[in-house]
Parts: structure tokens; sequence; C-alpha cells
């Protein structure tokens, strides 16, 4: 599988689980949140038992026990914390129609956490989603409004400020003097996860056209279509 794919594919992945854990965690912080029906009241801590679940992970059921209109209620609140012992006194809700239902308002604050994290892996890939499709607009006006001129080859490095599977890409280095400044010009490719150099050696390929933004030299494109035929999937 080519590397490039894999880099659309984190993206994406990224993304969609980060929309389904901001779409289920809203659902979930709805419910919880919701306190129109809950009645506050205080609550004494009359239990606190642990175990290890399958994965082997210690987690912890803690009873508590309150009045409703004179009736004495035992229930498991949904949440733990380090401060709870037995007999603490605590602030706890119940639900109006359901008093076996009980929760803590301070502890719900924790719910927040699944969309939260959420939003955090949706604006992550959203962002690689959106440089990766503004990349390739940027670089489909540069060829059709910029400037074509043709750069020498320099050379082929490998780019390793960047890394997708343990592995990083390779760009082309080329440089262009201009003729009406007299100033040379380096400039430096797309990432391109197959090594193109015994490739650019064997054709024979000196120089590559690269497109230039009129009004600003820095917006530029090197035009490696020449290595279509031989290098699939480049972008």
């Amino acid at each position: 599988m080519k590397e490039n794919k894999i880099e659309n594919l984190v993206w994406i992945i990224f993304a969609g689980i980060g929309a389904i854990f901001v779409l289920i965690g809203t659902v979930v912080c709805i419910n919880i949140f919701n306190y129109n029906n809950k009645i506050e009241t205080t609550g004494i801590i009359t239990d606190i038992s642990s175990y290890k679940d399958s994965d082997g992970d210690r987690k912890y059921s803690v009873y508590v026990s309150y009045n409703v209109n004179g009736k004495e209620y035992e229930s498991e609140l949904n949440t733990y914390s380090s401060s709870f012992y037995e007999g603490k006194e605590i602030e706890i809700y119940y639900d109006k129609d359901n008093p076996n239902k009980i929760g803590s308002k301070s502890l719900d604050l924790i719910f927040l956490i699944f969309p939260g994290c959420g939003l955090l892996f949706l604006i992550i890939g959203g962002t690689g989603i959106a440089i990766k499709i503004k990349g390739k607009m940027s670089e489909r006006k540069l060829k059709e409004t910029g400037e074509r001129i043709y750069a020498d080859y320099v050379e082929t490095n490998i780019n390793t400020s960047y890394t997708v599977n343990d592995r990083c890409p390779y760009i082309i280095i080329c440089k262009w003097n201009n003729p009406i400044d007299n100033k040379t010009y380096m400039f430096k490719s797309k990432n391109i996860w197959i090594n193109p150099e015994s490739i650019i050696l064997e054709k024979n390929i000196k120089q590559f056209p690269v497109y230039l933004d009129k009004n600003n030299r820095n917006n530029y494109v090197i035009d490696i279509d020449i290595l279509n035929e031989y290098i699939v999937d480049l972008t």
C-alpha cells in the first residue's frame, strides 16, 4: 500500500472517529446534563467496593444512601472519585420519576471528555483533509494561471521532517537562474513516496517545469507529471 494513501486514510480515520465521539458524547451529555427532572439532595456513601474487569483495569462501585419523601433509598452512583470514603456526605441528585437513579453534578463534568476528545480528533482529521484539498486546488490553479519556467534538476533528498507509517517521503530539488534579476532560485517538490532518483538518472531528466505565482515567487509548484508513467500515485 502506498504511503500517500495511508496518509489520506489516517486523516479520514481521525475525522471519522472524532465525528462518532462528538455525536455519541453529545447525546450522552444532553441526557446527563438535563437537570429539569432531577432533584438535588445529600447522600451518605455506605459502601465502596473494587474489582478488576476483563482487561485487568480496576473499577469501583460506590453505593449511596439518601432520603426521598421520608423513604430511605440506597443506589449505586454512576461515577467514582478518589476523595470518596465510606460515611462521607456528598451532594447528589435523583430522578424525580425514578428515585433509584442518582448522579452527581460535579462528577458529571467527566463525561465532557468524550465530546471534547471527539472534537479534537475531528479538528485534526478535518484540518488534514482540508490541507490536502487546498494543496491540490492551489496546484491546479498555478498550473492554469502561473508563469511556467524550466528549472534544472539538482538532487533528490529525503524529507526527514515528515513521516507516515514510519517512512519519510522524497523531494526533488531544482534551481533556476532568473535572467531578469540574475538571481538563482531554489525549488523543492511536493512529497514523493517512491524514490524517483534512479528514474530521473535513467531517463536523463535534466529539467522540470515549475509554475510560479506571478505576484509571489515563493508560491510555486514543480510539475512532476513527467514521472507519472514510471511512478504510480505520486499525490
